[in-house]
């Protein structure tokens, strides 16, 4: 193992049933093909988990994977990913999370940690110094992460530990529970904490100090100046530095592309009182940053009065202002906040959360909702008393709670199929706050993309409106409008899903090393290989990607998932009534459909599947995954 750097050869594999810890030291060619992240954590989920396993069952495979270069000293350096399959959606489960917990576990000897089995009792997994140990935790179950994080730093007298822990709500085994990695760093999707509960894993929690050994430290250095440098004229990132991810929030409800009253609008008249300069002015109490970057995107949030909002949790990210604002058509920020709070504290998704809301009280609203499983609950849109209501009902599976709590497929099921038009999601996974209606990129990324919907897997319309650096550099070279839904726009899709792919499997920052952000793809190439000492080329990078993306789509496969799951809800191809710029806006069915066939060809996957077949498998140098 001596000829690898950036890495430490190591990863830690944990029975939580026998209690058998042990090490798997691949080699350099491994590193180089998987990277780590979702590439790595899929690798041991497909070689060790048993087709058709229970996703809260203890065959089921959870892994804590940062990248290659995570733990470096520069910015978007800091992220890792969690991967199980996912009891929301019984796909591939897919969650990266920023913060300080990635560089901690790669500080602490291990490029990943690859969980089975369950305790028999609450546990935690306390990884230092190139050991690990199972320890009890039945004095932390039961306790917010907040608490988790105080509790077991003061139970190892070491208040510099970092941890991925789990709330009551994961606990629970709410299917969209999610992992805290701070207080305002989460791998919200998928349900991942869910996983965890069902393990009984309470938390991994991690301390080091082998920082990472690179082949040639001062081109790293070097890098990691112009990123810093870079961020003096960057726009975007300085404006996350300013508002963090609200900082598009008026924006997007002007483009018609804010998702309200249950995503059947597109714009928010009370969108104002959501705005990053109004959180900053009213409850902001500053920023903080993950890891090493100069960004600083982590809005903090401060209250007392009329919602108290503790600054431990953060402040919302847009994502949560829009499912928990504008979807519920509440425009007061502090509420938002605080039921930012509260499913922070209780680890839960935030967008799941809003929109299984947003679904009960439309069936309230058209007589659907029965009374006795809503007795009590004032449900209307603009109601913040009954949105905080809820979500603590959901954290605690109490009431209706407990039905909103298994996700809106089973919402549906037991209100009735008439319900259905309320329930906006892709694989049981709700649509994020960017409407596919407008954002017509998005409509076939949504559903195509392996673990349901998401916002984070592929750019978005914007690089191609104009063709600059960033388009060109991925070989996107055809301008389009942001309505268009055609060959090039399905290109641009697959491209850019190859590229975040990538990102997830080096487990980097895209508000750092997305297109056009700090870093060029020159200075990614460049990192990689002084990091490691390789000659990595982009195309050979690209393909990582790629191959990242076939791993979770056989997965599906071999779970009995296909074709048949890559669609849209019935809401998108209905003209969004006004006022506001999105009036009329919806997903052209036929085009839509077009643009899915086109994708699996672009892919070389099977046209009525849309699976890759062994042939791609193989070019990948996946061959050792069964042909579905």
């Amino acid at each position: 193992m001596a000829e690898l750097k950036a890495v430490n050869g190591k990863i830690l594999l944990v029975n939580l049933t026998s209690d058998e810890i042990t090490v798997d030291e691949p080699d350099a060619a491994f590193y180089r093909k998987y990277l780590g992240g979702g590439a790595v954590g899929a690798y041991y989920i497909l070689k060790t988990m048993p087709a058709k396993a229970d996703p809260l069952g203890p065959d089921n495979v959870i892994t804590f994977c940062p990248g290659i270069l995570t733990g470096g000293a520069f910015s978007g350096a800091s992220r890792f990913s969690v991967n199980a399959k996912s009891p929301l959606t019984g796909c591939i489960g897919d969650s990266q999370c920023g913060g300080n917990f990635g560089p901690a576990l790669k500080w602490a000897g291990f490029d990943a940690v690859v969980v089975t089995g369950k305790a028999p009792a609450p546990v935690y997994l306390w990884i230092h110094d190139g050991e690990a140990e199972i320890r009890d935790a039945s004095a932390v179950w039961g306790k917010f992460t907040g608490d988790t994080r105080k509790a077991i730093a003061a139970e190892l007298g070491d208040d510099k530990i970092r941890m991925a822990c789990i709330g009551p709500a994961g606990e629970r085994m709410v299917s969209f529970a999610n992992v805290s990695g701070d207080g305002s760093d989460y791998a919200g999707r998928t349900g991942m904490g869910a996983v965890m509960g069902s393990k009984n894993l309470k938390a991994v929690v991690a301390k080091g100090d082998k920082k990472p050994e690179y082949a040639d430290p001062d081109t790293v250095k070097e890098i990691a100046r112009r990123g810093a440098e870079n961020f003096k004229t960057s726009g975007f990132p300085q404006m996350l530095k300013e508002f963090g991810t609200s900082a598009g929030t008026e924006f997007l409800s002007g483009l018609g592309c804010f998702p309200t009253r249950n995503c059947s609008r597109g714009s928010f008249e009370q969108v104002k009182g959501l705005s990053g300069e109004t959180m900053k002015k009213t409850i902001g109490h500053g920023s903080q940053a993950c890891f090493g970057c100069v960004v600083r995107c982590r809005q903090i949030a401060s209250a007392s009065e009329p919602y108290e909002i503790d600054p431990e949790y953060g402040a919302p990210e847009y994502e949560t202002i829009g499912m928990l604002g504008g979807n519920l058509e509440i425009g007061d920020i502090a509420a938002v906040a605080r039921a930012n709070m509260l499913c922070n504290a209780y680890g839960m998704d935030t967008i799941n959360t809003g929109a299984a809301i947003a679904w009960l009280i439309e069936c309230q609203e058209n007589g659907l909702a029965p009374a006795a499983k809503t007795k009590g609950l004032d449900l209307r849109f603009g109601n913040p008393d009954v949105m905080l209501q809820l979500v603590e009902m959901i954290g605690e599976r109490r009431g209706i709670g407990d039905l909103l709590a298994r996700g809106l497929e089973a919402c549906v099921a037991a209100f009735g199929s008439r319900t259905a038009e309320f329930a906006v999601h892709v694989k049981n996974n709700a649509i994020p706050a960017h409407l596919p209606q407008v954002k017509k990129s998005q409509a076939l990324a949504y559903a195509v993309n392996p673990f349901g919907a998401d916002h984070m897997s592929t750019e978005h319309d914007g690089i191609i409106m104009k063709i600059g650096a960033a388009a060109r550099g991925l070989g996107l070279d055809a301008e389009r409008g942001i309505a268009d839904l055609d060959r090039e726009k399905v290109r641009m899709v697959v491209y850019t899903q190859y590229y975040y792919s990538l990102l997830d499997a080096l487990s980097l920052c895209m508000f750092c090393w997305g297109p056009g952000a700090l870093f060029s793809y020159d200075d990614l190439v460049q990192i990689i290989n002084a990091a490691t000492g390789w000659d990595m080329t982009f195309w050979e990078l690209m393909k990582a990607g790629e191959r990242r993306v076939n791993m979770m789509r056989a997965f599906n496969a071999r779970e009995g998932i296909d074709s048949q799951y890559d669609r849209l809800p019935e809401r998108v191809f209905k003209p969004m009534p006004g006022p506001g710029a999105g009036q009329g806006a919806h997903v052209p069915r036929e085009a839509f459909q077009e643009a899915v066939i086109t994708y699996y060809r672009m892919m070389n996957w099977d046209d009525y599947t849309g699976t890759p077949g062994q042939e791609k498998l193989c070019e990948l140098g996946l061959d050792w995954i069964s042909a579905v």
